[in-house]
Parts: structure tokens; C-alpha cells; sequence
């Protein structure tokens, strides 16, 4: 039966690029710092860091606005992370965590309350099934969106997020990013308990 409210459709190979386009085994790269040392070992300069990039292969989604993409205003094309929800139950089970405590994460970030992440919905179209995707909002990697647009052209037909649903991504990341925790906050309202008859 034909899903009414889809998440996803496909993107032709030629297609422009938008938000919420899904990109697998996208090459990103991960900076690690190392101090600069002289010969005797010792830095001479304690904040001197030489940078290096580390190559890794990872599903990632289209964060930057479709109209930005559409127009080329952008220089660099903005992705999160994603991986699968087995392989993220695999993970938290990797650190130690109970069942109890993993499944009560997934419905947390299921109902948006670990800010962190967010969930997307599983995909059923012909030859390109999968299942639930976690994305981490706290991770973001930057492409050249020249180099970005011939990586999705040779990768063939990708997976695209439809709305509503890519609107609920970007304001998951939005929400992520923008939020205040407040010094003193609103205390609970209760609802006051009835008096007590008195009796004589």
C-alpha cells in the first residue's frame, strides 16, 4: 500500500543538490591537532598546533537551505553525519549500556528530547530500502560544493527527504544549536490539592 505522507523519493544522478539529499560512503575529512615540538621535545610555543586531515568514509545528509544550493550561493555544501539505528544500538551496547537504558534513548530521540540527534523515518522505495537513520546534529562537516556536486552525480541516484520532513531536520539542527539553558527556571506548576473537610 502507497504510503500518503512519504519521507523520501528519488533524486536522479544529474539532479541539483538540496537539503536533505542523502549521500553514502561520502568522503569527509576529520582534523586532528598535534603540538609543534622542537628537537629537545619541548614546544617552544604550547598553542603552535600542526594541523592534519584524517580520511573517513561516512552516510551523511544535506544540511545547507535548498535555495542556497539551487543558486550556487554557497562555497561549501553543509552535511551531519547519519547512521543506521542498528548501528547505533551496536554502538551504545559497545559502551556498556543496558537494553532498558538504549531503548529509552531511541524513543527519546524519536520524540526529539535528545537534542543531539535526530530521527529519520525508514525508506521502502524499490532498491533502496533502509532502515531508521539517526542523524548527530553536533557534528558537521563542509564540502566544496563543486566537489560535492560531482561526488552525488558519480554515486548515481541518491535518496532524497521530502517535506515535511526535511524542514524537521533543519529545525532539529536549529534547535540544537540555538538553544539557552536558563539560570533559574519556571518551577512546576501543581495542581493544588483539594482542602481537607472538616468534620465535627
Amino acid at each position: 500500500m502507497e504510503d500518503k505522507n512519504p519521507w523520501y523519493r528519488i533524486a536522479e544522478a544529474d539532479e541539483i543538490l538540496e537539503q536533505g539529499d542523502f549521500i553514502d560512503n561520502c568522503k569527509v575529512l576529520i582534523p586532528t591537532y598535534i603540538p609543534v615540538e622542537t628537537e629537545t621535545g619541548v614546544s617552544e610555543n604550547p598553542q603552535v598546533y600542526r594541523v592534519k586531515g584524517v580520511e573517513q568514509e561516512q552516510d551523511v545528509v544535506i544540511i545547507s537551505q535548498s535555495c542556497d544550493l539551487e543558486n550556487g550561493k554557497i562555497e561549501f555544501v553543509h552535511l551531519c553525519p547519519r547512521i543506521s539505528c542498528s548501528k547505533w544500538v551496536a554502538l551504545a551496547k559497545g559502551m556498556g549500556h543496558t537494553d532498558n537504558t538504549i531503548y529509552s534513548n531511541l524513543n527519546a530521540i524519536r520524540l526529539g528530547k535528545i537534542y543531539k540527534y535526530c530521527m529519520l523515518g525508514q525508506c521502502n522505495l524499490t532498491d533502496f530500502t533502509h532502515e531508521v537513520q539517526i542523524v548527530d546534529l553536533s557534528i558537521d562537516h563542509y564540502i566544496p560544493y563543486d566537489i560535492m556536486n560531482q561526488m552525488a552525480k558519480s554515486g548515481g541516484n541518491r535518496i532524497r527527504l521530502l517535506s515535511p520532513f526535511k524542514e524537521y531536520l533543519a529545525q532539529a539542527y536549529g534547535y540544537f544549536h540555538m538553544r539557552v539553558a536558563l539560570p533559574n527556571s519556571i518551577p512546576e506548576f501543581v495542581k493544588p490539592k483539594a482542602p481537607t473537610p472538616v468534620r465535627f
